[in-house]
Parts: C-alpha cells; sequence; structure tokens
C-alpha cells in the first residue's frame, strides 16, 4: 500500500474530537527517508498519554541514533477515530510518515501497567496485523514488548512475540542488530524469532511450556536474567513537541532511577534496582540543553524519590538561579516534604505557588512499619502545621487501603482520625485533597506472595472514609473494580490471554480511564473462561510456583530477605532533624530580582504568523503555547504579569476554527527589553513546527487589544466539488440568511449582518501554493471524489464581534447547504484581519 497521501488523512481526521493527535508535524519529530529498518515504538494510550512518558522518548531517541533505522510514533486512537477508519478502510499509521502498521519491520510497545493490555490488540487489529502471534506470517512485523508490566509477561504470551525484560537503553541497539541481520539474509519469522532469543533479557513465548497439575506446577524454558543498563542515563536533548497538550506538559529529566527506600508495596522500587545516581554536572548541562531545545517553562526533576538524590541541594544550586531567571519553575513531584526539604519548597514557589504532597499511604503505624513506610504521624502534623503556618492553602494526600495487616487493624477510623486531626490544624480557607487507592500485590516484591482485599472490602473502606468527614475534605478514589482487574492481570497465568482476547472483542479499550471502564464486560469473560479466576487475588505459599518465577532480576535474596523485616523507625527522626542542607537560599533570591525585572514592560511587537496545511488542525489555545515555547527557545525578554501565577504577556485576536489555515494569524507580545527583529524572525522560524511560521514582525507604538480593534476577517475558500460551489454561488448571490444556533436556541440571521462582501471565481486562486508531501493537497486531490482542473474560488469578508456574526466554517456550509461531514470538500484559508478607521475597513497588519 505504501504511505498514507495527506489527502486521505486530511479526510480521515477532519472531523475527529483533536485531529492534531493524528497528523505528526512536530517540532524535533525525526522523519527519514528509505532507511533499511522501519520501525514504530508506542505507548499504548491516547496521545496525549504516550507523548507523556519519558521512556518512549529514551528510545526512539537511541533508534533513530542509527543512521539505518527510522523510528516512529503511533499511538491508540479512541472511538471516533476507530469508527472512522474501519469505515474508510485504511489501516493505523505511523506519525512521522503515514506508513501503515503492517508495512513496517518491527513494533515495540512500553507497557508501564497492565491496563493498557487491550490498547495494544487495538493497535494490531486496527494496523492489520493479526492479533494472535501465531497468526503471524513472514510479511508482518515482530511485536516486542517490554516495561514495568512485562514482569509477569504471562497474560500477553500469546499476542507478544518476544517480551524484553529490562531497561530499554540495555536492549534496543541489540534487538534492531537482529533485525537488520534477518533483512541482510532474508531470514523468515521463525529464524528472526531465534535469533532474538539469543539476546540476554529476551523472553520468546513460544519456547516455552506451562505445566498444569491442578495448578502451576513448572515452567519448561531457560531462565531469563533482567538486564540492567549502567551506562549514563541519557534523557534525549531534542524531545519531540506534542502541537497539543498533553498530560505531562514540561520538560523531563531522569535524575535517578530505583528508589533506596524500598517500600515493600512498591513495583517499580524493586523493579528497578539497582539505584543509580546521575551526576548534578551531568544533569545540569542537559537540563539547560533540553530547556533551549523544548521552550518549557516547567521542568520535572524525575525520580521516584527525589529527595534521597545524593546531589539534591548541589543540582538545585546550579540550576535554580538562571531558571528562576527565566521565569521556568522547577517541579518535584516525588519530594518528601520534611524539615530538610522545606526551605527548598517555600523557595521554589516564589514563582508558582503549587500544593504540598504527602504519600502517607497508611494512616496506622503498624501497617506502616509492616511495609516498610518510613513515616512518623507525628512528624506528619508536624510538617502540617509548619507549612499551613507559612501560607500554604493547599495539601494533597494519598493514601492506601488494604496493605497486608489491614484485618488486625480498622484502617478506615485510622484515616478518619488523621484527617480530623489535620482538618483542625488547617482552619478555614485551606483545602485538603485526598486520594485513596486499593493495594495490588505486585510482582517482584516482597508482597508479590500476599493477598489483595476484595470489591466489598475496599469500598466499604472508602464509604465509611467520604461519609465521616467534612465536604471541604476531598476524598477521590481509584475504581476498586479497576483495581482488582489490575491485581488478576499482574498475576495471573497464560490462560489470562483467553480473557484478554475477548474482552477486547466485546469493546474493551482504554481500562484504565474511569469512563472507558466496562468491568461487567471482563467479569463475564473471567466467570466464563477462568471460573476460579479470584485464586489470583488470593494469597501465596512462599513455595508455590509463580507465573513469573523464571524471570530473575537479581535482587531476590533481597525480596525475601524484606518480606519479613518489619521497619523499627527511631522517633527522633524528621521532627528532631535540623536544617542540615547545602541549598543557598541567598543565590535563589539574587536571581529571583532579576526575574522581577520582567515586570516592565519597555515595548510591544506583532507577529503575524501563518498556519498551514496539516496544522490547521492545531487549536487556538494549543498555537498560542507553540508560539510562547518558540519565543522562549529564543530568549526573547516577554515581559511578565505580577501576582499569585506568573504568566507571560502575549496576547491574540478571534481564535482560527479548527481545521482551517490562516496567513495572517496576530500576536502581540509585551517586551521588557531589546529586541532584533531581522534575528527573531529566522530564529522562531527554526523552532516552529512544521506549518507554523512567521510572516511578518513589527514594533507598535501603541498598545490596544488586537480582539478589541478586529471588525472583520478575510477568507479564501477553494471549493472541491462543482455542486458545491454551484450552490454556494447561487446561495451567495441571493443573500441568504443564516441560522445561528446558541445557548437560549436558533435564531435567525440577515445576509449583512455576517457577510460584508465578496466574490465568486474560476482561476483566481493565489493563496494555495501546495506542500511538500503532496503538491495537490490543497487542491484536494481527493481519491473517488470529483476534483475538476480548475480552482473554484470564493472570497469573503465577514463581520467578527458583534452578537449576529458568524463562524466562517458555519457560513460556507450553510451556503453550500451540506453538513460536516462534507466539510474537508473545502479549503479555507484566513488572509485578512481589519478593523474600522474613519467608517472604512482597514487591513490589519
Amino acid at each position: 500500500m505504501g504511505r498514507i497521501n495527506i489527502s486521505t488523512i486530511n479526510k480521515l481526521v477532519f472531523d475527529l474530537q483533536k485531529p492534531a493527535r493524528y497528523v505528526g508535524g512536530e517540532f524535533n519529530q525525526i522523519v527519514k527517508q528509505d532507511t533499511f529498518i522501519h520501525m514504530a515504538i508506542s505507548y499504548p494510550d491516547l496521545y496525549e498519554i504516550g507523548m507523556s512518558n519519558n521512556g518512549i522518548r529514551v528510545l526512539y531517541d537511541i533508534a533513530n541514533s542509527l543512521e539505518d533505522v527510522s523510528c516512529e510514533r503511533v499511538f491508540a486512537v479512541p472511538d471516533d477515530f476507530e469508527k472512522k477508519i474501519r469505515e474508510i478502510g485504511i489501516p493505523l499509521y505511523t506519525l512521522e510518515s503515514f506508513t501503515p502498521l503492517s508495512e513496517l519491520d518491527l513494533i515495540a510497545f512500553n507497557i508501564s501497567h497492565e491496563l493498557l493490555y487491550t490498547n495494544i490488540l487495538l493497535i494490531l487489529d486496527l494496523g492489520d496485523i493479526p492479533i494472535l502471534a501465531k497468526d503471524r506470517d513472514d510479511c508482518h512485523p515482530i511485536i516486542i514488548a517490554g516495561g514495568e508490566a512485562t514482569s509477569n509477561p504471562a497474560p500477553m504470551n500469546e499476542f507478544i512475540d518476544a517480551f524484553f525484560i529490562g531497561d530499554g537503553e540495555e536492549g534496543i541497539i541489540e534487538i534492531i542488530e537482529a533485525i537488520r541481520i534477518s533483512k541482510r539474509e532474508s531470514l523468515n519469522r521463525t529464524q528472526i524469532i531465534d535469533l532474538l532469543d539469543q539476546i540476554g533479557g529476551v523472553y520468546i513465548p513460544s519456547k516455552y511450556r506451562f505445566v498444569y497439575n491442578g495448578g502451576l506446577s513448572r515452567i519448561e524454558g531457560k531462565i531469563v536474567n533482567k538486564r540492567i543498563y549502567r551506562g549514563e542515563l541519557k534523557d534525549p536533548i531534542r524531545p519531540i513537541l506534542p502541537n497539543i497538550r498533553i498530560t505531562q506538559e514540561r520538560s523531563v529529566i531522569e535524575a535517578t532511577r530505583g528508589c533506596k527506600n524500598l517500600c515493600k508495596f512498591c513495583h517499580a522500587g524493586y523493579y528497578d534496582l539497582p539505584y543509580r545516581n546521575i551526576k548534578p554536572e551531568i544533569l545540569r548541562d542537559r537540563i539547560f540543553q533540553i530547556i533551549e531545545n523544548t521552550g518549557y517553562s516547567d521542568l520535572t526533576l524525575s525520580s521516584l524519590s527525589i529527595s534521597d538524590y545524593r546531589f539534591f541541594e548541589i543540582l538545585l544550586n546550579y540550576i535554580l538561579p538562571p531558571l528562576t531567571e527565566r521565569g521556568i519553575s522547577v517541579s518535584l513531584p516525588s519530594m518528601r516534604v520534611d524539615k530538610r526539604t522545606l526551605p527548598i519548597i517555600e523557595q521554589m514557589s516564589n514563582i508558582r505557588k503549587t500544593s504540598l504532597t504527602f504519600a502517607v499511604e497508611s494512616a496506622s503505624d503498624e501497617i506502616r512499619r509492616m511495609s516498610n513506610k518510613r513515616l512518623e504521624i507525628e512528624d506528619l502534623l508536624s510538617i502540617v502545621r509548619h507549612v499551613f503556618d507559612r501560607g500554604w492553602r493547599v495539601l494533597k494526600l494519598y493514601f492506601m487501603i488494604g496493605l497486608p495487616g489491614c484485618n488486625e487493624h480498622d484502617e478506615a477510623c485510622s484515616i478518619i482520625e488523621l484527617l480530623k486531626r489535620i482538618y483542625k490544624i488547617a482552619g478555614r480557607n485551606k483545602r485538603i485533597n485526598v486520594t485513596i487507592s486499593p493495594f495490588v500485590p505486585k510482582p517482584h516484591t516482597p508482597f508479590q506472595w500476599e493477598g489483595q482485599m476484595d470489591v466489598d472490602y475496599n469500598e466499604g473502606i472508602i464509604r465509611k472514609i467520604k461519609r465521616s468527614l467534612p465536604k471541604a475534605i476531598e476524598i477521590k478514589n481509584h475504581d476498586v473494580r479497576a483495581s482488582i482487574l489490575e491485581g488478576v492481570l499482574s498475576r495471573g497465568d497464560i490462560f489470562l490471554g483467553r480473557v484478554i482476547s475477548a474482552s477486547y472483542k466485546d469493546g474493551c479499550r482504554f481500562d484504565s480511564w474511569r469512563e472507558h471502564f466496562h468491568f461487567d464486560v471482563w467479569e463475564k469473560n473471567l466467570n466464563d473462561l477462568i471460573p476460579d479466576w479470584d485464586k489470583h487475588l488470593s494469597p501465596r505459599d512462599e513455595g508455590e510456583m509463580l507465573p513469573w518465577c523464571f524471570i530473575k532480576t537479581g535482587y531476590e535474596k533481597l525480596i525475601k530477605f524484606n518480606k519479613e523485616k518489619i521497619s523499627c523507625r527511631p522517633k527522633d527522626n524528621i521532627i528532631d532533624r535540623l536544617y542540615d542542607t547545602e541549598f543557598n537560599p541567598n543565590v535563589f533570591r539574587k536571581s529571583l530580582d532579576v526575574f522581577k525585572l520582567k515586570y516592565d514592560v519597555k515595548q510591544r511587537i506583532r507577529i503575524k504568523l501563518s498556519k498551514r496545511g496539516l496544522a490547521k488542525y492545531i487549536p487556538h489555545i494549543d498555537f498560542i503555547e507553540i508560539i510562547k515555547r518558540a519565543l522562549r527557545m529564543i530568549d526573547a525578554p516577554v515581559a511578565f504579569t505580577q501576582g499569585h501565577n506568573k504568566r507571560e504577556r502575549i496576547s491574540m485576536g478571534y481564535p482560527l476554527p479548527v481545521g482551517i489555515e490562516s496567513i495572517c494569524e496576530l500576536c502581540d507580545v509585551d517586551l521588557y527589553g531589546g529586541f532584533r527583529i531581522t534575528e527573531a524572525i529566522i530564529a522562531l522560524n527554526y523552532r516552529l513546527p512544521k506549518g507554523i511560521g512567521v510572516v511578518d514582525m513589527r514594533f507598535l507604538n501603541k498598545k490596544e487589544s488586537i480582539m478589541a480593534v478586529t471588525s472583520a476577517m478575510g477568507f479564501s475558500i477553494d471549493i472541491v466539488k462543482d455542486e458545491f460551489f454551484e450552490k454556494c454561488k447561487e446561495n451567495i448571490n441571493s443573500k441568504i440568511d443564516f441560522i445561528k444556533d446558541g445557548a437560549k436556541g436558533s435564531r435567525r440571521i440577515k445576509f449583512h449582518d455576517a457577510i460584508i462582501d465578496y466574490t465568486t471565481e474560476i482561476n483566481q486562486s493565489n493563496h494555495y501554493t501546495g506542500s511538500e508531501e503532496d503538491p495537490n493537497f490543497l487542491r484536494s486531490t481527493l481519491e473517488g471524489e470529483d476534483s475538476a482542473n480548475n480552482p473554484r474560488v470564493m472570497d469573503v469578508r465577514i463581520k467578527v464581534g458583534t452578537e449576529n456574526s458568524m463562524r466562517i466554517d458555519k457560513i460556507i456550509l450553510a451556503l453550500s447547504e451540506t453538513d460536516y461531514s462534507q466539510f474537508y470538500m473545502f479549503n479555507i484559508l484566513k488572509t485578512s484581519q481589519y478593523r474600522v478607521e474613519n467608517n472604512n475597513i482597514v487591513e490589519i497588519d
């Protein structure tokens, strides 16, 4: 089939929710032509979630560093895309080159949790790849999976050709080399699998036999040792910048891997061992490179426990002053709040005030000690009192219910009592947000032999807590049934593959999303196919064979030792510890004084931008953020507002509807310092994504709001079908009325209340010059559609900002007497914006 053409992509996505998810073109994406190996990497969730995953950023960067390899991206898609793609009859494709998945050599999935399993089946199915590994032949790509959820790969055995157990950096180049050899030597699928089997850390399901005798009695196959990457942890310095907002809208850099605390319930803490630090000098240099190449206003130091990073204060001394001067905030989402870290948090909150988060886990001292959770309640209360006294308004608390020992303690009463004490300390006008999650015993942890509490227990605890606390304390809880399913899938065996397949066929997707989760479907299939499925939630004997026992992490002795160990924390821990820190608040305060210089507005510039091709699917609010990022990347002297949440002084006019192009988007920017326009235009165009560019830029002599002065807009509409063009021509010449829908119903709008003037011509379009992927894209050479050789163009000027003004897309649909399902037949280009001066309409430049 080859690559899918742009016209087909346009026809596919134009009426979908968030179409920018599916068209690529982001800044820093890597597009290669005619490479020897063509592969894709996927975090199997929506684009917004997948693009926030740091694992695929790292592997994407490593794979594309190889000259003969093209590594692209693909994500799971929601139901509107699934329905449309099946209707049109095209396969799911990669974002960089629009290549159908079935034509790739390799697809690698990063699976961080078990509720992503059905999404993998969705991606394979829509990509025209057989879901079952046994049904694939030499024409299909090799399917590989890795990530934390593959610490027990058994439930996904029948869908995956090969699993990589361990750190992806350690194996990706070896896996690619095996694919390279197989292509050079024209090996068949079986031979490729054999070649992969020779790589350390690779588990090939087809080469194992699981033997049952009332229960799992033995696993026939070699031991797989988890691969551990001991080199320098390297986040990419030029990560892809999404064209729409994602869940983690910030720069991310990994400071540590693994965790020293070894809480017994924490899968990541044990599975990511050994604990690894990165030298602060290396982190500092990479952070500044990443900031230069992304333009984000926030940086996250990623770690399971950043407070335990050996060089924490040293790193902050390196990076906080220059980042603060630029208005870039640093997020520490996994920081333990104590007297050592509070001065740091308080200083960092001066730019953007954030909430404080405490992972309490259990309100019972005994349960916490059994779990090796090192926190004393009196210490917590002391810190809470401290932060509320210093002006903090929002406190977030996380609890885990159902931990081992819960049967001997009243968990609900312990949590209620603790929250009431915190509420009393907080007083009025404070927010206390609480999240409660059921405990799930995970493989390769000291609690892997423990049982999981059932739905009735967990729901009973949550109900009691919610009923017993003031409404001012906001209680949220994870879906108890989703946690039950997670427990079954994380601890289950190969027979769960049948349940996963059946549930997918019954419509299950995005099981980690509450609004999409259908436990009734899962429960029916579990009951039908594995009647005793709740055995996977039961405690395990230490001598019992576990489905993941052939996978060795190298820390089995530690896990077994910690299984019996109970933490004995001294009473004089956090509360009696002094501020023993190398953090230098004086340097930080000086940088804050430098930042305050940005409050002074000295001049204003107006930037004129174009938004062409597939960039037309970028929403207005994301378009603004793209401009902000580009300005930060060139270190433009953009002024900031003062107040609680400081923000850049940037404004734009009326939003452009999604799906419409423009050559005249105007953006006003207040500056606190000098600015060289010619150099800035070149620099900005280098840092904007494909389809967006700076057309012009000039200084403004007076302050004015673009939206306030804009009274009209001009559009050129290129119409594909003769019948639509003729109908538009007929109705516009007849000056028909329009119907405008609003919150209070529909009302009739007179023609001249919406449209100022118009022309209808043939062979008059000078705006549509095509695109590099498809020279005829903007003429919409749609397969199977009428597309005459001569352009049919209608130019209109419409009123904006009045009660009776209408959006251009609504006007065009009314004139053509069609509905939105045919909107891809119209290429609409915004050509100008106008103001009224001395009763004349004058173009705004």
